[in-house]
């Protein structure tokens, strides 16, 4: 699904689902901040999912973990 079919999507909804839909948005965007802040390896699984596609296939995906896991413990 793109983005455009998303937005149609979201168009057709009726005003109690678009208050569902904010209120799962602003839930979804607080527990990803969450995750994205607090170094765990959740926040590491989250992002990569989010990356996936672009760099699937370009050995990009295991530089950018092994980057993410060099930081951790250097943290630690």
């Amino acid at each position: 699904m793109n983005i455009d079919e998303i937005q149609q999507a979201i168009a057709k909804l009726s005003p109690d689902e678009l208050t569902q839909l904010r209120e799962w948005l602003k839930e979804h965007e607080g527990k990803v901040k969450a995750g994205a802040s607090d170094g765990s390896n959740a926040s590491i699984e989250v992002t990569l999912k989010r990356l996936r596609g672009s760099l699937k296939g370009k050995g990009l995906l295991k530089a950018l973990m092994e980057e993410k896991y060099r930081e951790i413990d250097r943290e630690k």
